[in-house]
Protein backbone atom coordinates (compact mmCIF):
# COMPACT_ATOMS: atom_id res chain seq x y z
CA UNK A 1 0.00 0.00 0.00
CA UNK A 2 1.56 3.35 -1.00
CA UNK A 3 2.73 5.91 1.51
CA UNK A 4 0.27 8.37 -0.02
CA UNK A 5 -2.63 6.18 1.09
CA UNK A 6 -4.39 9.18 2.64
CA UNK A 7 -4.10 11.27 -0.57
CA UNK A 8 -1.80 14.20 0.29
CA UNK A 9 -2.86 15.70 3.65
CA UNK A 10 0.56 17.26 4.18
CA UNK A 11 -0.66 19.83 6.66
CA UNK A 12 -3.55 18.14 8.34
CA UNK A 13 -2.39 14.57 8.92
CA UNK A 14 -2.32 14.23 12.73
CA UNK A 15 0.96 13.58 14.51
CA UNK A 16 1.49 10.11 15.91
CA UNK A 17 -1.16 8.43 13.75
CA UNK A 18 -0.06 5.61 11.46
CA UNK A 19 -1.35 5.69 7.90
CA UNK A 20 -1.06 1.92 7.47
CA UNK A 21 -2.10 -0.57 10.15
CA UNK A 22 -1.79 -4.32 10.37
CA UNK A 23 -5.00 -6.24 11.06
CA UNK A 24 -4.24 -8.91 13.67
CA UNK A 25 -5.66 -12.41 12.98
CA UNK A 26 -7.93 -12.40 16.03
CA UNK A 27 -11.72 -12.75 16.31
CA UNK A 28 -13.82 -9.76 17.32
CA UNK A 29 -14.66 -11.33 20.64
CA UNK A 30 -11.01 -11.59 21.65
CA UNK A 31 -10.32 -7.93 20.84
CA UNK A 32 -13.55 -6.39 22.17
CA UNK A 33 -14.57 -8.70 25.03
CA UNK A 34 -11.88 -11.08 26.30
CA UNK A 35 -8.92 -8.69 26.41
CA UNK A 36 -10.74 -5.92 28.38
CA UNK A 37 -12.16 -8.57 30.76
CA UNK A 38 -8.70 -9.96 31.49
CA UNK A 39 -7.21 -6.51 31.89
CA UNK A 40 -9.68 -5.18 34.47
CA UNK A 41 -12.54 -7.63 35.18
CA UNK A 42 -14.28 -5.47 37.82
CA UNK A 43 -14.33 -2.24 35.80
CA UNK A 44 -17.73 -1.16 34.43
CA UNK A 45 -18.13 -2.21 30.80
CA UNK A 46 -21.67 -1.23 29.80
CA UNK A 47 -24.19 1.06 31.49
CA UNK A 48 -27.81 1.83 30.63
CA UNK A 49 -30.02 3.62 33.16
CA UNK A 50 -29.65 1.74 36.44
CA UNK A 51 -28.14 -1.37 34.83
CA UNK A 52 -24.36 -1.88 34.83
CA UNK A 53 -22.30 -4.84 33.61
CA UNK A 54 -18.68 -5.26 34.63
CA UNK A 55 -16.08 -6.33 32.10
CA UNK A 56 -16.16 -9.87 33.49
CA UNK A 57 -19.98 -10.03 33.58
CA UNK A 58 -20.19 -8.76 30.00
CA UNK A 59 -17.78 -11.50 28.88
CA UNK A 60 -19.85 -14.15 30.68
CA UNK A 61 -23.11 -12.99 29.09
CA UNK A 62 -21.61 -12.65 25.59
CA UNK A 63 -20.23 -16.20 25.90
CA UNK A 64 -23.60 -17.54 27.08
CA UNK A 65 -25.52 -15.87 24.24
CA UNK A 66 -22.96 -17.11 21.71
CA UNK A 67 -23.25 -20.72 22.97
CA UNK A 68 -27.05 -20.61 22.98
CA UNK A 69 -27.20 -19.23 19.44
CA UNK A 70 -24.62 -21.73 18.22
CA UNK A 71 -26.68 -24.61 19.64
CA UNK A 72 -30.07 -23.33 18.40
CA UNK A 73 -31.66 -25.93 16.10
CA UNK A 74 -33.15 -23.40 13.70
CA UNK A 75 -31.11 -23.24 10.46
CA UNK A 76 -30.04 -20.00 8.83
CA UNK A 77 -28.53 -16.78 10.09
CA UNK A 78 -29.02 -15.25 13.50
CA UNK A 79 -31.26 -12.17 13.27
CA UNK A 80 -30.42 -9.46 15.80
CA UNK A 81 -32.50 -6.33 16.25
CA UNK A 82 -31.63 -3.93 19.05
CA UNK A 83 -31.50 -0.28 19.89
CA UNK A 84 -28.95 1.42 22.13
CA UNK A 85 -29.11 -0.76 25.23
CA UNK A 86 -26.94 -3.07 27.33
CA UNK A 87 -29.00 -6.02 26.10
CA UNK A 88 -28.39 -4.86 22.54
CA UNK A 89 -24.62 -4.79 23.09
CA UNK A 90 -24.67 -8.32 24.53
CA UNK A 91 -26.93 -9.58 21.73
CA UNK A 92 -24.75 -8.20 18.94
CA UNK A 93 -21.43 -9.28 20.46
CA UNK A 94 -22.89 -12.70 21.27
CA UNK A 95 -24.19 -13.18 17.74
CA UNK A 96 -20.83 -12.18 16.24
CA UNK A 97 -19.11 -14.64 18.60
CA UNK A 98 -21.43 -17.56 17.87
CA UNK A 99 -19.79 -18.76 14.66
CA UNK A 100 -23.09 -18.32 12.80
CA UNK A 101 -23.73 -15.58 10.25
CA UNK A 102 -25.60 -12.67 11.83
CA UNK A 103 -28.09 -10.30 10.20
CA UNK A 104 -28.05 -6.99 12.09
CA UNK A 105 -31.25 -4.96 11.73
CA UNK A 106 -31.88 -1.79 13.78
CA UNK A 107 -35.52 -1.61 14.93
CA UNK A 108 -36.21 1.53 12.92
CA UNK A 109 -35.17 -0.23 9.70
CA UNK A 110 -37.67 -3.06 10.13
CA UNK A 111 -40.74 -0.82 10.00
CA UNK A 112 -43.10 -3.80 9.83
CA UNK A 113 -41.31 -5.27 6.80
CA UNK A 114 -39.11 -7.85 8.52
CA UNK A 115 -35.52 -8.66 7.54
CA UNK A 116 -34.09 -7.91 4.10
CA UNK A 117 -35.21 -10.23 1.27
CA UNK A 118 -32.83 -13.07 0.51
CA UNK A 119 -31.68 -13.58 4.09
CA UNK A 120 -32.56 -16.96 5.62
CA UNK A 121 -33.43 -16.26 9.25
CA UNK A 122 -32.82 -18.82 11.98
CA UNK A 123 -32.57 -17.86 15.67
CA UNK A 124 -33.87 -14.37 16.53
CA UNK A 125 -32.59 -12.28 19.45
CA UNK A 126 -33.54 -8.74 20.41
CA UNK A 127 -33.73 -6.20 23.19
CA UNK A 128 -37.12 -4.71 24.16
CA UNK A 129 -37.13 -2.17 21.32
CA UNK A 130 -36.09 -4.75 18.76
CA UNK A 131 -38.63 -7.30 20.01
CA UNK A 132 -41.45 -4.78 19.56
CA UNK A 133 -40.34 -4.02 15.99
CA UNK A 134 -40.02 -7.73 15.19
CA UNK A 135 -43.44 -8.48 16.66
CA UNK A 136 -44.93 -5.95 14.24
CA UNK A 137 -43.28 -7.97 11.46
CA UNK A 138 -44.71 -11.24 12.78
CA UNK A 139 -41.46 -12.56 14.29
CA UNK A 140 -40.91 -13.66 17.87
CA UNK A 141 -37.51 -13.03 19.43
CA UNK A 142 -35.58 -14.52 22.32
CA UNK A 143 -34.29 -12.08 24.92
CA UNK A 144 -30.72 -11.99 26.13
CA UNK A 145 -31.85 -13.22 29.56
CA UNK A 146 -33.58 -16.22 27.95
CA UNK A 147 -30.47 -17.17 26.02
CA UNK A 148 -28.23 -16.78 29.07
CA UNK A 149 -30.52 -19.11 31.00
CA UNK A 150 -30.47 -21.67 28.17
CA UNK A 151 -26.67 -21.72 28.02
CA UNK A 152 -25.98 -23.16 31.49
CA UNK A 153 -25.80 -26.76 30.30
CA UNK A 154 -24.31 -26.14 26.85
CA UNK A 155 -20.71 -27.00 25.97
CA UNK A 156 -18.07 -24.35 25.38
CA UNK A 157 -17.72 -22.94 21.89
CA UNK A 158 -15.19 -24.66 19.63
CA UNK A 159 -12.06 -22.63 18.98
CA UNK A 160 -11.82 -23.29 15.27
CA UNK A 161 -12.89 -19.81 14.20
CA UNK A 162 -9.56 -18.19 15.00
CA UNK A 163 -7.90 -19.04 11.68
CA UNK A 164 -7.30 -16.33 9.12
CA UNK A 165 -9.57 -18.16 6.69
CA UNK A 166 -12.42 -18.26 9.20
CA UNK A 167 -12.04 -14.57 10.04
CA UNK A 168 -12.48 -13.63 6.38
CA UNK A 169 -15.79 -15.45 5.90
CA UNK A 170 -19.03 -13.40 5.66
CA UNK A 171 -20.14 -12.91 9.26
CA UNK A 172 -22.36 -9.85 9.66
CA UNK A 173 -25.05 -8.62 7.25
CA UNK A 174 -25.91 -4.92 7.27
CA UNK A 175 -28.43 -2.98 5.21
CA UNK A 176 -26.43 -1.24 2.46
CA UNK A 177 -27.47 1.36 -0.07
CA UNK A 178 -28.58 -1.17 -2.67
CA UNK A 179 -29.37 -4.20 -0.51
CA UNK A 180 -27.75 -6.45 2.10
CA UNK A 181 -23.94 -6.37 2.38
CA UNK A 182 -21.83 -8.89 4.27
CA UNK A 183 -18.76 -8.14 6.37
CA UNK A 184 -16.23 -10.56 7.76
CA UNK A 185 -14.84 -10.39 11.28
CA UNK A 186 -11.64 -9.07 9.74
CA UNK A 187 -13.32 -6.26 7.79
CA UNK A 188 -15.31 -5.15 10.85
CA UNK A 189 -12.17 -5.21 13.00
CA UNK A 190 -10.25 -3.30 10.30
CA UNK A 191 -12.75 -0.43 10.35
CA UNK A 192 -12.81 -0.22 14.15
CA UNK A 193 -9.01 -0.34 14.43
CA UNK A 194 -8.63 2.38 11.81
CA UNK A 195 -10.98 4.73 13.66
CA UNK A 196 -9.42 3.91 17.02
CA UNK A 197 -5.92 4.61 15.70
CA UNK A 198 -7.07 7.88 14.14
CA UNK A 199 -8.88 9.19 17.23
CA UNK A 200 -6.53 7.62 19.85
CA UNK A 201 -9.05 7.85 22.73
CA UNK A 202 -7.33 7.50 26.13
CA UNK A 203 -7.99 4.15 27.82
CA UNK A 204 -10.52 3.99 30.63
CA UNK A 205 -12.66 6.95 29.57
CA UNK A 206 -16.45 7.00 29.42
CA UNK A 207 -18.03 6.67 25.98
CA UNK A 208 -21.71 7.52 25.41
CA UNK A 209 -23.39 6.02 22.34
CA UNK A 210 -26.93 6.74 21.21
CA UNK A 211 -26.76 4.62 18.05
CA UNK A 212 -28.04 1.09 17.54
CA UNK A 213 -25.23 -1.48 17.61
CA UNK A 214 -26.94 -3.03 14.57
CA UNK A 215 -25.82 -0.11 12.36
CA UNK A 216 -22.35 0.14 10.84
CA UNK A 217 -21.44 3.26 12.82
CA UNK A 218 -23.02 2.06 16.07
CA UNK A 219 -21.09 -1.22 15.83
CA UNK A 220 -17.83 0.47 14.83
CA UNK A 221 -17.96 3.02 17.64
CA UNK A 222 -18.95 0.33 20.15
CA UNK A 223 -15.87 -1.69 19.18
CA UNK A 224 -13.61 1.37 19.38
CA UNK A 225 -14.83 2.03 22.91
CA UNK A 226 -14.54 -1.64 23.91
CA UNK A 227 -11.01 -2.02 22.55
CA UNK A 228 -10.01 1.20 24.32
CA UNK A 229 -11.15 -0.24 27.65
CA UNK A 230 -13.81 2.45 28.01
CA UNK A 231 -17.07 2.29 29.91
CA UNK A 232 -19.85 2.33 27.30
CA UNK A 233 -22.95 4.26 28.36
CA UNK A 234 -25.94 3.69 26.06
CA UNK A 235 -29.04 5.86 25.77
CA UNK A 236 -31.75 6.62 23.25
CA UNK A 237 -31.51 9.86 21.24
CA UNK A 238 -33.31 12.83 22.75
CA UNK A 239 -33.86 13.57 26.45
CA UNK A 240 -32.45 10.18 27.50
CA UNK A 241 -29.14 10.98 25.83
CA UNK A 242 -28.92 14.40 27.46
CA UNK A 243 -29.77 12.92 30.87
CA UNK A 244 -27.14 10.18 30.44
CA UNK A 245 -24.52 12.75 29.45
CA UNK A 246 -25.27 14.89 32.51
CA UNK A 247 -25.20 11.85 34.79
CA UNK A 248 -22.03 10.17 33.52
CA UNK A 249 -19.98 13.03 32.05
CA UNK A 250 -18.62 11.12 29.04
CA UNK A 251 -15.41 12.16 27.34
CA UNK A 252 -16.76 10.88 24.00
CA UNK A 253 -20.25 10.72 22.54
CA UNK A 254 -21.01 8.92 19.27
CA UNK A 255 -24.14 9.32 17.16
CA UNK A 256 -25.23 10.18 13.68
CA UNK A 257 -25.33 13.91 13.09
CA UNK A 258 -29.14 13.67 12.86
CA UNK A 259 -29.36 11.83 16.22
CA UNK A 260 -27.05 14.38 17.81
CA UNK A 261 -29.25 17.20 16.51
CA UNK A 262 -32.33 15.51 17.98
CA UNK A 263 -30.58 15.31 21.34
CA UNK A 264 -28.83 18.67 21.61
CA UNK A 265 -29.36 21.15 18.76
CA UNK A 266 -31.83 23.87 19.60
CA UNK A 267 -31.06 23.72 23.29
CA UNK A 268 -29.20 26.33 25.25
CA UNK A 269 -25.55 26.79 24.41
CA UNK A 270 -23.26 25.11 26.89
CA UNK A 271 -19.80 25.70 28.10
CA UNK A 272 -17.57 22.65 27.84
CA UNK A 273 -18.53 20.98 31.11
CA UNK A 274 -19.63 17.51 32.15
CA UNK A 275 -23.27 18.50 31.67
CA UNK A 276 -22.74 18.65 27.90
CA UNK A 277 -22.05 15.79 25.50
CA UNK A 278 -18.45 15.54 26.68
CA UNK A 279 -15.20 16.68 25.16
CA UNK A 280 -15.85 15.24 21.70
CA UNK A 281 -19.03 14.39 19.86
CA UNK A 282 -18.32 11.90 17.07
CA UNK A 283 -21.01 12.54 14.45
CA UNK A 284 -21.32 10.14 11.52
CA UNK A 285 -22.66 11.20 8.12
CA UNK A 286 -23.26 9.24 4.91
CA UNK A 287 -23.16 12.22 2.56
CA UNK A 288 -23.03 16.04 2.44
CA UNK A 289 -24.15 17.77 5.61
CA UNK A 290 -25.06 21.28 6.73
CA UNK A 291 -22.09 22.85 8.56
CA UNK A 292 -24.50 25.21 10.33
CA UNK A 293 -26.23 22.19 11.87
CA UNK A 294 -22.86 20.83 12.94
CA UNK A 295 -22.02 24.15 14.61
CA UNK A 296 -25.43 24.26 16.30
CA UNK A 297 -24.96 20.75 17.67
CA UNK A 298 -21.48 21.59 18.96
CA UNK A 299 -22.66 24.76 20.66
CA UNK A 300 -25.67 23.15 22.31
CA UNK A 301 -23.74 20.05 23.35
CA UNK A 302 -20.64 21.91 24.56
CA UNK A 303 -18.37 19.60 22.55
CA UNK A 304 -16.10 19.60 19.55
CA UNK A 305 -17.99 17.83 16.76
CA UNK A 306 -15.77 15.42 14.83
CA UNK A 307 -17.42 14.33 11.59
CA UNK A 308 -16.92 10.79 10.24
CA UNK A 309 -18.10 9.90 6.75
CA UNK A 310 -18.78 6.24 6.05
CA UNK A 311 -21.27 3.72 4.77
CA UNK A 312 -22.30 0.15 5.61
CA UNK A 313 -20.29 -1.07 2.62
CA UNK A 314 -17.07 0.68 3.64
CA UNK A 315 -16.94 1.38 7.35
CA UNK A 316 -15.35 4.74 8.27
CA UNK A 317 -13.76 6.52 5.29
CA UNK A 318 -13.02 10.15 6.15
CA UNK A 319 -12.79 11.68 9.60
CA UNK A 320 -11.97 14.89 11.44
CA UNK A 321 -9.28 14.69 14.12
CA UNK A 322 -9.58 15.91 17.74
CA UNK A 323 -6.79 18.44 17.12
CA UNK A 324 -8.81 20.25 14.42
CA UNK A 325 -11.76 22.63 14.46
CA UNK A 326 -13.27 22.53 10.98
CA UNK A 327 -16.99 23.05 10.47
CA UNK A 328 -17.28 22.27 6.77
CA UNK A 329 -14.59 19.70 5.99
CA UNK A 330 -15.26 16.07 6.82
CA UNK A 331 -11.52 15.44 7.22
CA UNK A 332 -8.95 13.10 5.73
CA UNK A 333 -8.98 9.33 5.12
CA UNK A 334 -8.60 7.18 8.21
CA UNK A 335 -5.68 4.71 8.30
CA UNK A 336 -5.78 1.85 5.78
CA UNK A 337 -8.27 3.79 3.65
CA UNK A 338 -7.04 4.48 0.11
CA UNK A 339 -9.32 7.18 -1.33
CA UNK A 340 -9.26 7.65 -5.09
CA UNK A 341 -11.10 10.29 -7.13
CA UNK A 342 -13.47 8.73 -9.66
CA UNK A 343 -15.36 10.08 -12.65
CA UNK A 344 -18.90 10.93 -11.44
CA UNK A 345 -20.41 9.63 -14.70
CA UNK A 346 -18.59 6.32 -15.07
CA UNK A 347 -17.15 5.52 -11.62
CA UNK A 348 -13.76 4.90 -13.22
CA UNK A 349 -10.71 6.16 -11.26
CA UNK A 350 -9.18 9.45 -12.37
CA UNK A 351 -5.38 9.54 -12.38
CA UNK A 352 -5.19 13.11 -11.07
CA UNK A 353 -4.54 14.49 -7.60
CA UNK A 354 -7.63 15.52 -5.66
CA UNK A 355 -6.28 19.05 -5.33
CA UNK A 356 -6.34 19.52 -9.11
CA UNK A 357 -9.99 18.52 -9.50
CA UNK A 358 -13.05 20.69 -9.01
CA UNK A 359 -14.91 17.68 -7.58
CA UNK A 360 -14.94 13.91 -8.01
CA UNK A 361 -16.71 10.80 -6.79
CA UNK A 362 -15.22 9.21 -3.67
CA UNK A 363 -13.97 5.73 -4.47
CA UNK A 364 -12.18 3.66 -1.84
CA UNK A 365 -10.09 0.58 -1.27
CA UNK A 366 -9.60 -0.75 2.25
CA UNK A 367 -9.53 -4.00 4.24
CA UNK A 368 -12.70 -2.68 5.90
CA UNK A 369 -14.75 -3.05 2.69
CA UNK A 370 -17.64 -5.51 2.79
CA UNK A 371 -16.57 -8.93 1.54
CA UNK A 372 -19.83 -9.82 -0.27
CA UNK A 373 -23.17 -8.47 -1.35
CA UNK A 374 -22.10 -5.26 -3.08
CA UNK A 375 -24.00 -5.25 -6.35
CA UNK A 376 -23.07 -3.24 -9.47
CA UNK A 377 -24.86 0.06 -9.66
CA UNK A 378 -24.06 3.41 -7.99
CA UNK A 379 -21.35 1.59 -6.05
CA UNK A 380 -19.35 -0.54 -8.48
CA UNK A 381 -16.84 -3.03 -7.07
CA UNK A 382 -13.70 -3.21 -9.22
CA UNK A 383 -10.61 -4.92 -7.83
CA UNK A 384 -11.92 -4.44 -4.24
CA UNK A 385 -12.54 -0.76 -5.00
CA UNK A 386 -15.92 0.70 -4.12
CA UNK A 387 -17.51 3.84 -5.55
CA UNK A 388 -19.52 5.47 -2.77
CA UNK A 389 -21.79 7.63 -4.94
CA UNK A 390 -20.75 10.71 -2.92
CA UNK A 391 -18.94 13.71 -4.40
CA UNK A 392 -16.04 15.43 -2.68
CA UNK A 393 -13.67 18.32 -3.26
CA UNK A 394 -10.24 18.95 -1.77
CA UNK A 395 -8.38 22.00 -0.58
CA UNK A 396 -4.63 22.31 -1.42
CA UNK A 397 -3.69 20.59 1.85
CA UNK A 398 -5.67 17.43 1.16
CA UNK A 399 -8.64 18.23 3.42
CA UNK A 400 -11.75 16.74 1.82
CA UNK A 401 -15.22 18.31 1.71
CA UNK A 402 -18.40 16.45 0.78
CA UNK A 403 -20.34 18.41 -1.82
CA UNK A 404 -23.70 18.29 -3.59
CA UNK A 405 -23.93 17.77 -7.32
Amino acid sequence: MPKTIATTPSWYWPDGVCRVLGIPPVPLRAAAVDVPARRDPDAPAAVSGERTLSQAALAVQVDAVARALRAAPAPGSVLVSAGPSVAGIVAVLGALSSGRPAVLAPPAALAGTGPAPGTEVGPVVADDEGAAALAASGLAASSVDDLVAQAHDLPALPGGGDSQAGLRLPTACLAGRDGPVWHSQRSILAGALALQAFLTPPPGTTWLTIASPCTWDGLCNLLVARMSGSTVVVARPGPDAEEAAERHGPAWTSATLDEAARSWAGGRRRKRVAAGAGRFLLATVDGPFDPDERRAVGGAAGADVLTVFGQPETGPVLAAHPSWFLDEAVGVPVPNMHVLPADPDTGEPVDVLWELLDRAMVSVWSPSLAVAGIEPGPGLPAGRRYVTGVLAASDPNGMLYLVDE
